[in-house]
């Protein structure tokens, strides 16, 4: 039997089993001063080569999409799940101006290409320049980047697809207990490479 769920607050975090990879987005303010938050509603946008673009979801209140909004610039970056405590005390509620980074014992090392730092402890980092914000509704913002630049671990271009994933162990989140404020965190499980039969 199944059974119609009306959609509330966060539905997508907590009364259906979805899962979404954990990433922690860094913006500076319009002072400079650095700013990072977990994010997990972060997909490609576009694979254009020509104009590849990454797409996140934010709360429109939140200091990352008002800084993004202020400065045009972000940087998302992947951590393992051995990171987990830390990327939950990066999306504490801070004050604004407060640095997650420093709270979480993370370290910012400096992009390629934009102002936000990278966190030398992910092993990803990709570099976005604003090129649209979407707002579904008055509370959200669907920021939309310009991808100029991509970074990975050197050693994990030597390896392949079951052996990357298996080193880079990425976070995943799958709930949120409203109640409690506390996340649910998964970790990548058995890689299965498949080829379908040709017909």
């Amino acid at each position: 039997m199944k059974k119609t769920i009306t959609p509330e607050f966060l539905w997508h975090l907590d009364k259906l089993c979805m899962c979404f990879q954990v990433t922690i987005v860094t913006t500076v303010d319009a002072q400079g001063r650095v700013n990072a938050a977990p994010f997990g509603l972060v997909i490609p946008y576009s694979g254009d080569p020509e104009r590849p673009q990454m797409m996140f979801c934010s709360n429109r209140m939140w200091h990352t999409a008002q800084n993004i909004e202020a400065t045009g610039e972000f940087v998302i970056n992947y951590p393992s799940f051995s990171l987990y405590h830390k990327v939950s005390e990066a999306g504490k509620l801070w004050p604004e101006g407060v640095n997650e980074l420093e709270k979480a014992g993370l370290t910012a090392i400096p992009a390629l290409k934009v102002r936000p730092p990278w966190i030398e402890e992910c092993y990803q980092h990709i570099e976005c320049r604003l090129a649209e914000i979407i707002h579904p509704h008055e509370n959200q913002s669907n920021l939309i980047g310009d991808i100029v630049s991509i970074s990975i671990n050197e050693e994990f271009l030597s390896l392949s697809q079951t052996e990357k994933i298996k080193d880079a162990d990425p976070l995943f989140i799958f709930g949120i207990d409203l109640s409690t404020f506390t996340s649910f965190y998964l970790r990548g499980g058995e890689a299965k490479p498949f080829s379908p039969k040709e017909q």
